[in-house]
């Protein structure tokens, strides 16, 4: 189907991934498969490159999301549509949604509280964990877990009342560069740790002990953030890729069921697994530190964005004994999530409600470790924005996040069935927590509900 532009797709593979820093003319196609030789047709196209999947491909009856340059827009389009999917633009120019997250290298004036209306950097999230560490010395340590493939720390916050004795929780973000949402989500999950006077939230770190990486991949945040990429995905490190494409999707690098399938071979992917598992030092690291504090890790929480998903193992097609138990603790979660904003997130397996997706970091910590309660969040929105969402709607995002943290929390100290079996014998009750924020809904500057991008 696309021998007509393979040549030009390669050529642009590489401008597309080193000369990025301009996206004016790229649009965002909607597409959605009605059978697997359609689905067949986006996969062969993400295969070709020179095209960023930001969505799927997804199987039938399900969209995808794909941006492309303005110079392939008409040809593939026009293969897309000879092929009988259904194509919908649906972002008309994505430079116009980077200018309108504000200047790239907009700076915290030292000094200030960080206000949560912008996107920080790697220095300024690093600078920023230092000095929550320094306000709250007798709980709060902030260590470096090793260093990525450029040299940059991968630092975590610790925040332990009990000298590290205490059940754990994991939370990690922007293990996807371009993600930008998760990292400030988890900051302002730490930020309420150490100072909100909401009792609720203070139960939290008296009976837990919490783990905060919320930079996994800096290398590529700082390639996203600093060098112009604004949609840069994978990790930075080298590749053996005639093209010199650059790095590997750190969420297809875990060494549980890893290039099973959902990922590539081809180093100029999105979805390349790399040469093998582990080979990012960011996965690998961290898949070490985690192992370091197994013995007490009770809840593993990942980040990501976008679509408003609350996901469940796994990301293969194997059988997930709890599946129920999760669900539950889902659709509860879902119900919180939708109390303020009215947001609307989906609870499901991976599988189920993506795609196939091998190697990826929750699937590690339930299929090695057996953490007893893992979690994945796709965080907003559905697409209007997708990754570009404004500045103005982080603490939107992360209220409700919290709001859904908190039953999450409520169903851990109910203790986790080890199966659906063990579920039905007992039927332990998840007692709803009091809904941490309640005030109406909010109106958006496009006079819609958030949830309704």
């Amino acid at each position: 189907m696309f021998t007509k532009v393979l040549l030009v797709t390669l050529i642009s593979t590489v401008a597309f991934a080193y000369g990025g820093d301009v996206f004016s003319g790229y649009k965002v196609y909607r597409m959605t498969p009605e059978n697997e030789a359609q689905v067949q047709v986006l996969r062969a196209l993400e295969e070709l490159g020179g095209v960023s999947f930001w969505t799927g491909p997804n199987p039938p009856h399900r969209s995808s999301d794909v941006m492309i340059p303005p110079h392939l827009q008409g040809d593939i389009i026009e293969g897309i549509k000879k092929h009988g999917i259904a194509v919908n633009e649906y972002i008309s120019n994505v430079q116009t949604l980077i200018d309108n997250e504000g200047p790239l290298d907009t700076k915290i004036v030292k000094g200030t509280r960080y206000d949560f209306q912008s996107y920080l950097d790697v220095d300024e999230v690093y600078a920023w964990l230092d000095e929550q560490a320094a306000l709250h010395p007798d709980i709060a340590t902030v260590v470096s877990i090793g260093k990525s493939f450029e040299g940059r720390d991968l630092k975590v916050l610790k925040i332990s009342k009990s000298g590290e004795t205490k059940p754990a929780i994991w939370l990690d973000a922007n293990i996807h560069a371009r993600e930008w949402i998760t990292g400030a989500v988890s900051l302002y999950v730490i930020d309420q740790l150490l100072n909100s006077d909401n009792a609720e939230i203070k139960s939290w770190t008296d009976d837990y002990d919490w783990y905060v990486l919320p930079v996994h991949n800096p290398d590529g945040l700082a390639y996203s953030k600093l060098a112009g990429n604004r949609m840069w995905r994978k990790t930075r490190s080298d590749t053996d890729s005639i093209l010199n494409c650059k790095g590997a999707d750190a969420n297809r690098n875990w060494g549980f069921e890893w290039f099973t399938g959902g990922s590539s071979s081809n180093p100029c992917s999105d979805t390349y697994a790399g040469p093998s598992a582990f080979s990012e030092p960011e996965a690998k690291l961290t898949s070490e530190f985690l192992e370091s504090i197994s013995d007490r890790l009770a809840f593993f929480l990942s980040l990501h964005s976008y679509s408003q998903l609350i996901l469940i193992p796994y990301g293969v097609d194997i059988e997930f004994p709890q599946h129920e138990v999760y669900m539950d603790i889902g659709l509860d979660t879902k119900d919180a999530i939708a109390q303020k904003y009215r947001t609307e997130f989906t609870p499901g397996n991976i599988v189920d409600l993506l795609y196939v997706a091998s190697g990826g970091s929750m699937d590690w910590a339930k299929g090695v470790l057996n953490v007893p309660l893992t979690f994945t969040f796709e965080l907003r929105d559905t697409g209007a924005y997708g990754f570009i969402l404004p500045p103005s709607l982080i603490i939107p995002s992360s209220e409700e996040f919290m709001d859904g943290l908190a039953v999450m929390i409520n169903a851990l100290r109910a203790g986790i069935p080890e199966s659906d079996a063990a579920r039905k014998q007992t039927k332990p009750a998840i007692i709803k927590p009091q809904i941490l924020h309640k005030n109406k809904p909010t109106v958006d500057f496009r006079g819609k509900f958030f949830s309704k991008h």
